[in-house]
């Protein structure tokens, strides 16, 4: 029996390396293609797998490259794209990788003979701010008036993936959590400290895609995709929770350093949540599991964090424009 083809792109990022995790057990079922930057990077990362995936090197804004990787696939798996990070130092380079790029994407699939399908990750942030209404359905209008860079990127993307008459399914993933990718950024202070958010690990996240392959009840719908009950919390209690795990003890951030006006998360709807599930079998980690592999990802360095806690706060709260602005604020009130 012939293999199916699949080509993943993003394999490098936090959900596309789970993504091709999951693929590689399958390796029997598919022939896995990657398409990837060409860095140094990715070409120490991925040198392991050469032998068994095929690598297309090139950027998804070049059409010709695009069309060598897609040339001949049955599935997209189309998990690349330029994160919300991003879209506050470089919203061109927003547009042109998560707009530009999927179009390329779809203008390659057309030129086949054989269309392939694609499955799409979008995201939370095209519903806006839902602090009001935390409920989250699929029916829910999305924030096409928003200012924010990537949440108007991923509704154009998905635009035009839904105009394409090409076979899709587009899941509008939530609050992706890895050990990979704990930092302290400045796009955690771009979330109102009230945010319901739910959460869903990557590997979660991974194992949805490749069980979608082969599923016959996903094709040309879209799905909200998040980690359940058991992955829901206020994004305060959140940050909580993880600066006590971490060393840094609760409170650690004061509420000045946060948004008051931006939310991009919400609860998904229970019944929907368990439609999906029901489809792809992909809830396995809770927030609960996720604390306990933080707590093994910081070990003993827990024990000092205390010792350099007031100069670790000064240096988070250098990345967080709000806090600069209340500072400014106090200071202008006392003169």
């Amino acid at each position: 029996m012939e293999k199916k083809k699949v080509l993943l792109t993003g394999a490098s990022g936090t959900v596309g390396k789970e993504t091709f995790k999951e693929l590689l057990k399958k390796a029997d079922e598919y022939e896995i293609s990657l398409f990837l930057r060409e860095s140094r990077k990715n070409k120490k990362l991925f040198k392991l797998y050469h032998r068994k995936v095929k690598i297309f090197w090139g950027t998804l804004q070049n059409y010709e490259e695009v069309k060598e990787a897609i040339n001949g696939q049955d599935v997209i798996l189309h998990v690349a794209g330029a994160l919300p990070d991003v879209a506050f130092e470089d919203p061109e380079l927003v547009v042109s990788t998560n707009v530009g790029g999927t179009q390329n994407i779809l203008k390659a699939m057309l030129s086949q003979q054989n269309h392939p399908k694609i499955i799409y990750t979008s995201s939370v942030h095209v519903y806006g701010d839902r602090r009001k209404n935390p409920i989250i359905k699929i029916s829910d209008p999305i924030d096409r008036i928003s200012d924010d860079a990537y949440g108007t990127s991923k509704i154009k993307a998905e635009d035009l993936i839904k105009e394409s008459n090409l076979d899709y399914c587009i899941f509008r993933v939530s609050y992706v959590t890895s050990t990979n990718i704990i930092k302290l950024r400045p796009i955690m202070f771009f979330i109102a400290l009230d945010t319901k958010v739910e959460i869903i690990d990557a590997k979660d996240v991974g194992f949805a895609l490749v069980n979608a392959i082969d599923s016959n009840k996903i094709w040309n719908k879209t799905f909200n995709l998040g980690g359940g009950k058991k992955c829901q919390i206020e994004f305060r209690d959140n940050l909580n929770d993880m600066f006590e795990i971490m060393g840094f003890g609760k409170n650690f951030l004061p509420d000045e350093a946060f948004s008051k006006n931006h939310s991009h998360c919400g609860f998904f709807d229970a019944q929907e949540m368990r439609e999906i599930q029901n489809i792809l079998k992909f809830q396995r980690f809770s927030l609960k599991d996720f604390y306990e592999e933080v707590k093994q990802w910081i070990g003993i360095k827990r024990h000092l964090i205390p010792l350099v806690k007031p100069i670790l706060r000064l240096y988070i709260l250098r990345k967080s424009q709000f806090y600069k602005e209340y500072k400014r604020n106090k200071k202008k009130n006392k003169s």
